[in-house]
């Protein structure tokens, strides 16, 4: 590999603390968790002309920068990167191989199929300034979601955790989506960067957002809802009070997560009224992998949540 260098792990490690940017999923010790726990997982590590880290998981066939996350593994170490050679010499070099890039590094265009919305400046706005900008409907989400009395509170134990992962299985078995098995969500718990607000009705959980913070991002990654109180906007409330506790503090960019393209999570998400940045990708594309277009679409929204945790470990792969 002429532009290629592999490096080990610790070479690795040693380079991402120089890196300008990175995020939780670059964690060499995330990795070392995944490959415990995945016996199809693999990573590796590569250094690009000096000048940029890349990071590659093996699963099967496939090379993913990075999996378990919507973003991609490329980290520029150095300025003023030519991602056009870099693209080239990479498909180059590895074939069926799917590389994302984190809008922070390099941003895609009005092509790419899905995007992220950021609400910048977070340190220098104010709570008027902000919610005086969100989408009229969106307000009203959230003015029906405190009058329901909903009540917000960090998770606070492995009993709550284990509440907010089921309903999590409900919510991505409605969107006939293989969930992240449970181990994988009590790990972020377990994380200094992570924190899981619930949204309580009566003593009851019924939702709950999962939030990621790195170095002046947090990022908003998972978001889990009870249907029977679907109406209640729970998810609205969470993420309001969320960003409210994050103005005029240490972090600059409120990260909304990735949304496809005329989604109902893109119209849930653009309604903050966050710039959109769409995510760059290269290689091969995750839609022909997903359970919407495989033979399992017709009964997985019939499967009883204890089937779909026995079968999320060995079908994660098809999703990353």
């Amino acid at each position: 590999m002429k532009n290629f260098r592999k490096i080990s792990k610790e070479g690795y490690k040693e380079l991402l603390d120089k890196a300008p940017f990175k995020t939780f999923f670059h964690n060499p010790e995330w990795h070392d968790f995944l490959e415990k726990e995945f016996k199809w997982l693999k990573f590796d590590y590569y250094l690009y002309k000096d000048e940029l880290l890349f990071p590659i998981a093996m699963a099967g066939k496939k090379l993913i920068s990075l999996p378990f996350c919507e973003y991609g593994g490329p980290l520029p170490i150095k300025e003023n990167i030519d991602f056009r050679n870099f693209e080239k010499d990479v498909l180059g070099e590895f074939k069926n191989i799917k590389i994302k890039f984190h809008p922070l590094v390099l941003a895609g265009n009005e092509n790419s199929d899905v995007s992220s919305y950021f609400i910048e400046n977070l340190d220098k706005k104010n709570e008027k300034e902000l919610w005086n900008s969100f989408r009229k409907t969106l307000r009203h989400s959230i003015r029906n979601a405190q009058e329901n009395s909903l009540e917000i509170k960090k998770c606070s134990d492995l009993s709550e955790l284990r509440i907010f992962y089921n309903l999590y299985v409900s919510t991505l078995k409605r969107k006939l989506t293989v969930p992240y098995p449970f181990l994988v969500i009590r790990f972020l718990y377990s994380q200094p960067g992570t924190e899981i607000l619930l949204a309580f009705y009566k003593n009851k959980i019924i939702g709950g957002d999962l939030f990621l913070h790195y170095k002046r991002v947090i990022h908003y990654f998972l978001s889990v809802s009870d249907y029977k109180y679907r109406n209640f906007g729970a998810s609205y409330l969470i993420l309001w009070e969320k960003i409210k506790k994050s103005l005029k503090g240490d972090y600059k960019i409120f990260d909304l997560g990735a949304a496809p393209r005329g989604s109902e999570l893109e119209i849930f998400k653009s309604g903050w009224r966050g710039k959109e940045y769409p995510i760059l990708q290269i290689g091969i594309k995750r839609s022909e992998e997903s359970l919407r277009s495989s033979k399992l679409r017709n009964i997985w929204g019939l499967l009883p949540n204890f089937v779909i945790k026995k079968l999320s470990p060995y079908l994660i792969k098809y999703r990353i």
